[in-house]
């Protein structure tokens, strides 16, 4: 999958899962502030994200600081570029 593709999809899945409801979200969108994750909101997204990309879990802290749907799509966009097998 193309990164453009990727970072789209991305957006699609934080918009349908906003808990103020379906929206078109954009990549400068807080996840709090702006389209109201709170912790439990965001572990959902977390969960759905990983299931969506086949990532490895990312629960485990080793997932940096996120508070825009940027620093998600960066984020899934550089695990996807990392081979399967790199430990």
């Amino acid at each position: 999958m193309d990164s453009t593709t990727l970072r789209a999809q991305v957006r699609r899945i934080v918009g349908e899962m906003s808990p103020l409801g379906a929206r078109e979200a954009s990549s400068e969108d807080r996840l709090v502030e702006e389209l109201g994750y709170d912790s439990l909101a965001v572990i959902e997204l977390s969960l759905r994200i990983e299931q969506e990309f086949a990532l490895v879990d990312l629960g485990t802290g080793g997932t940096p600081d996120i508070t825009t749907v940027k620093d998600i799509e960066d984020f899934v966009d550089q695990q996807q570029a990392v081979p399967s097998d790199a430990a």
